[in-house]
């Protein structure tokens, strides 16, 4: 039996294709903009130091129980209850594995007033698997969310449209976020 040296050169190119489209998502960047899975909040990741943290940069439901700008009001620490939500750094920590994922980080859940250990999980170029846990990742809880190919106008505009009685849900209308470059 005779081996054709293009058709093995061939059959290798395709192996190594599929190869990295399997597994070159571990390589993708979480830096961007992400909604959650339930569509009610938009997280911009990016470097802090060496690290990856997070930012709210948009909610759903923006208003707090004054209908103004909703404020980190369940805080435990009084003097952080008057801090807006919109902008706040949540994320924190977020240092890259050996493996591709996104550890050893503190997640801060508003909502709660509660501070948990987290990591993320890049899925693809478009999804990342996020859990939040106390003690043991097994006992945390976990959402896919989605990379958002447009920007939110920016928390002080947020907070200008929601005075001006202008707020909407609709997110067609923000600016195209350029692609993410991969991390190294």
């Amino acid at each position: 039996m005779t081996v054709d040296m293009r058709a093995v050169a061939l059959c290798l190119t395709f192996l190594a294709t599929l190869y990295v489209s399997a597994f070159g998502a571990r390589a993708e960047s979480l830096d961007g903009y992400w909604m959650d899975s339930h569509g009610e909040v938009v997280m911009q990741f990016g470097p802090c130091g060496r690290d990856r943290c997070g930012r709210v940069a948009w909610l759903k439901k923006p208003r707090g129980p004054d209908r103004g700008p909703l404020r980190d009001f369940r805080n435990p620490d009084n003097k952080l209850q008057a801090r807006f939500v919109c902008g706040l750094t949540v994320v924190s920590g977020f240092k890259k594995q050996p493996d591709g994922t996104w550890a050893n980080g503190t997640v801060y859940v508003p909502d709660l007033g509660t501070s948990f250990s987290g990591y993320a999980e890049v899925l693809s170029a478009t999804k990342v698997k996020v859990t939040g846990y106390v003690l043991l990742p097994l006992l945390g809880s976990s959402e896919v969310w989605t990379r958002m190919p447009r920007k939110p106008p920016s928390c002080e505009d947020q907070a200008k449209m929601i005075t001006e009685g202008k707020w909407t849900e609709d997110t067609s209308g923000w600016p195209p976020v350029p692609p993410p470059v991969a991390s190294r």
